[in-house]
């Protein structure tokens, strides 16, 4: 018992790349171990904040979605209250930028408005949002020109189809259904590779090769698209005729996935040619991490298949946090496989790692492996 309690404490301090050996035993981590990783996370974040809280862009506003979904199984009330203390300052409105006023980016914040709104039921919180998406609807249905399309690039449909579809549930409106169906399709007709199941980032892409030949398609780019999947289908009803499409999608992107994930655990950069940019990268494989733990929980992945790919990113996952309690190993703010540093950090993947968490704790207790150690460029 000593064994396998020292085991596991080192585990938690050092990462899976010390068992490498295969002398120690096995670490089974518990739900309750879970949940204090997330808590830890939060708690970390929530400290370099310094007070000052992150306001309601894209890369904020994953963030929030993360920690409000953890704040549903929170220790405490610090998630929570931020979240709220944060959506008063913005009077749960948000952003807008003049020249594209239907930009995806600028509506993830949405999920958590959405989110807290369901618990609330109060309608100053869910009116700003639903009018953003009348307005977006319309504009999808009515004005969008062909071949111009509104939700243009592959991480567009994490931000806003989970916004559309919730809308939908909370409000009984069909049409911010309909306008995300019709935007979604789009998109992927588009950008979805229907032989490799991945997406390419955006039409400059199309073609693209890597210096090996191969096609480029960005980690944290499909992470945003099969995590995207992970938060929108909830709020697509059963009985929808499209349904059955974002499902297949969703397993065909997990099977494909699961196939390349590295043996450090991670998704590289450069999904299809990981020796062009051969590093460890936590943003892309938290979002997968969530994704696959959310489809075995509900049913549309195998659980003894997958079990080994989340178990796996997830050990990568706790591998990769800093001496400060974040994530490190996380790709810059860009649009398509890039180097990637040990200690950079962005709080996107600490809303990644959140959502992670919070599915994983239902799939406890888990198995984790050992694993390569994590690579990474020179600072």
């Amino acid at each position: 018992m000593k064994t396998i309690l020292a085991a596991t404490c080192l585990y938690f301090a050092t990462g899976p790349g010390l068992f490498a050996s295969g002398e120690a035993p096995p670490v089974v981590v518990s739900k309750e171990q879970i949940l204090a990783a997330g808590q830890h996370m939060a708690e970390a974040q929530i400290a370099l904040f310094k007070g000052n809280l992150p306001k309601t862009g894209w890369v904020e506003g994953v963030m929030w979605a993360g920690f409000s979904a953890f704040s549903h199984v929170a220790s405490g009330a610090a998630c929570a209250d931020a979240v709220n203390a944060m959506g008063a300052e913005a009077r749960w409105t948000p952003p807008l930028r003049p020249k594209s006023p239907h930009n995806a980016d600028d509506l993830v914040i949405g999920q958590t408005f959405l989110d807290v709104y369901a618990d609330k039921k109060d309608p100053t919180i869910i009116e700003p949002t639903q009018s953003r998406l009348d307005a977006a609807s319309a504009f999808i249905a009515t004005q969008e020109k062909p071949g111009e399309l509104t939700w243009w690039w592959c991480d567009a449909l994490f931000m806003a189809p989970a916004v559309h579809a919730r809308l939908s549930v909370l409000t009984g409106d069909a049409k911010y259904l309909a306008a995300m169906h019709t935007e979604w399709w789009r998109t992927a007709g588009l950008l979805y590779d229907k032989d490799e199941h991945l997406f390419f980032r955006d039409k400059r892409f199309l073609g693209k090769i890597t210096k090996s030949g191969k096609k480029t398609f960005w980690s944290r780019g499909n992470g945003w698209v099969f995590a995207g999947l992970a938060r929108t289908i909830p709020w697509i009803p059963a009985d929808d005729p499209l349904r059955p499409r974002y499902v297949k999608m969703f397993q065909e992107m997990a099977a494909k996935l699961a196939s390349i994930q590295q043996a450090d655990g991670t998704w590289h950069p450069s999904l299809l040619d990981s020796a062009e940019l051969p590093f460890s990268e936590t943003s892309g494989t938290a979002l997968n991490c969530f994704a696959f733990a959310w489809g075995i929980n509900n049913g549309l992945l195998d659980a003894k298949t997958y079990r080994p790919v989340v178990a796996g990113a997830w050990a990568a996952l706790l591998a990769a946090r800093r001496p400060d309690g974040v994530l490190g190993h996380v790709q810059d703010v860009a649009d398509r496989p890039g180097a990637v540093k040990a200690d950079t950090t962005k709080i996107y993947a600490t809303g990644a790692f959140l959502l992670s968490s919070v599915e994983l704790s239902k799939l406890a207790p888990l198995t984790l492996p050992t694993l390569s150690p994590l690579t990474s460029a020179s600072p």
